[in-house]
């Protein structure tokens, strides 16, 4: 049945379907066109009347690629928009706000794997959201346009901290606690989730957070941002004194220009340490006590890598020297060091497997790791790894999200998870963590044996695998190589 909320900014219709009421593509912001292309999100005005929001809204502007496919979903620069799945009954509910992942160029808080039904029958409201992506939310203009564009790359983040202020303001008329807030993302949400944790902008507005296989190793240099700016303009032949004409090109062939652009330092678009959205590594603020008091639950996967590799027939091809080359290129440099443990006297399907562990280790596992000693410092800090292995594809990057989501029977989730009678028990497993944490800063459930709290000399880490089980350190020695490796750089 249809549902109407009254919010501060107006009237807001929506859908009331098995205890769960749904609202679909609210604006958090105006929308980013025209002029107001790469600046910082405005404050959205109030509305006459009732808005519609029984039907999802436009994604941001982006490119299809086999694992983001957007056929079917209308695409537009008003995609400052937000979703919001809320228990039918009681009021005073803890939120979670759900920010995606994508590289920073793909995806959309409209995905199905995301549907929040399942957390609003556990009592929490959840809300998921778009922001700009790719050249829109994350092209370095500063040096060309001057200061009112200082934030442009940085755009992308700051469409969340707008988001989550929104929250803030509204979350109250659909039953939710402003003051009981958690942001959680996956991936490159999950790069988004630390770098909020230290920003100062969003300082106040969530109370936990939940980082899922990410950690923002490092942010963009301004030399590096500029490279790419000056690639793109090139590619759509616009002289540096002409920037202005980005205003008026079409969003579709901005984004496609940069997909075409070569990688030169990790991920092309990023967060940029453009020192003002952004004025210092993330290691340095968390070293620092920037995300004191804020509970954490932080983890990886065992597999990341083989959501790549294992979907590459390209990849099966290789011989064992053109896949050390490829890891190298595209996930190392692979030390004297690290050859030694993960390379030397392996081949075949050894060395392939120990390849994956490498680039898994380095790119999210050691990083939430020294995360998680770091906060802990400061704040619980709970720490999983995920070990199931649902599908031919493992314990693969972005496979714990339908199990988290209770969203694994979805048609496109099965494409990658497969059927496995353990999967109701994993998913009740996981889901009902994430939702103790979200509750009581906690993630203890009736599901999991006891769960401490991670501190440097036990190293308590949840294992969720066929039966969750805790380890204490689990593959110390590989973590140890890693500390050593690094040299507590991170």
């Amino acid at each position: 049945m249809d549902i109407t909320v009254e919010t501060r900014y107006g009237k807001v219709l929506g859908r009331e379907e098995d205890g769960v009421r749904m609202f679909f593509g609210i604006p958090y912001a105006k929308a980013p066109q025209g002029e107001r292309r790469f600046l910082p999100p405005q404050p959205v005005e109030p509305w006459t009347g009732v808005m519609d929001a029984r039907a999802l809204g436009p994604i941001c502007p982006q490119v299809s690629n086999p694992l983001n496919p957007v056929d079917g979903f209308e695409q537009s620069e008003d995609c400052l928009r937000l979703n919001i799945y809320a228990p039918a009954e009681g009021s005073d509910h803890p939120v979670m706000v759900w920010i995606h992942g994508g590289a920073y160029v793909f995806g959309s808080g409209q995905s199905p794997w995301y549907d929040g039904r399942a957390f609003a029958r556990d009592g929490v409201v959840l809300v998921t959201l778009n922001y700009r992506l790719g050249p829109l939310g994350f092209l370095h203009l500063r040096h060309l346009a001057g200061d009112a564009y200082a934030g442009s790359g940085n755009a992308g983040i700051l469409d969340q901290v707008a988001a989550l202020a929104f929250v803030r303001d509204v979350i109250e008329s659909f039953g939710g606690n402003p003051n009981r807030v958690t942001v959680a993302g996956e991936s490159a949400g999950a790069w988004s989730v630390a770098t909020l944790l230290v920003m100062d902008a969003a300082r106040g507005l969530f109370q936990q957070a939940i980082l899922q296989s990410g950690i923002p190793i490092a942010y963009r240099t301004p030399e590096s941002a500029e490279w790419f700016t000056a690639q793109l303009l090139d590619a759509l032949g616009v002289r540096p004194s002409d920037w202005q004409r980005l205003l008026d090109i079409p969003a579709d062939d901005l984004v496609a220009a940069a997909s075409r652009i070569p990688a030169r330092d990790g991920l092309n678009l990023r967060p940029v340490l453009d020192g003002v959205t952004l004025t210092e590594p993330f290691w340095d603020a968390l070293r620092q006590g920037r995300a004191a008091h804020v509970p954490t639950l932080a983890g990886s996967n065992r597999e990341e890598l083989m959501l790549w590799v294992a979907r590459d027939p390209e990849w099966a091809a290789l011989s064992d020297e053109a896949r050390v080359s490829h890891v190298d290129k595209m996930w190392g440099p692979l030390s004297d060091r690290a050859r030694d443990y993960y390379v030397d006297g392996r081949t075949g399907d050894d060395l392939a497997t120990w390849l994956v562990r490498f680039a898994s280790m380095r790119s999210f596992t050691y990083p939430t790791i020294r995360a998680a000693e770091i906060q802990s410092e400061y704040a619980p800090v709970y720490l999983y790894r995920f070990d199931y292995r649902p599908s031919r594809l493992g314990a693969a990057h972005a496979l714990e999200i339908p199990f988290v989501f209770g969203t694994y029977e979805h048609p496109s989730a099965k494409a990658l998870v497969g059927e496995r009678p353990a999967h109701a028990l994993v998913s009740r497993a996981m889901h009902h963590a994430w939702v103790a944490f979200v509750h009581h800063g906690s993630p203890q459930a009736a599901d999991l044996p006891e769960w401490p709290a991670y501190d440097p000399k036990r190293r308590s880490t949840m294992i969720f695998d066929d039966a969750p089980r805790v380890e204490d350190d689990p593959d110390s020695a590989e973590r140890e190589l890693w500390s050593e490796m690094t040299n507590h750089v991170l």
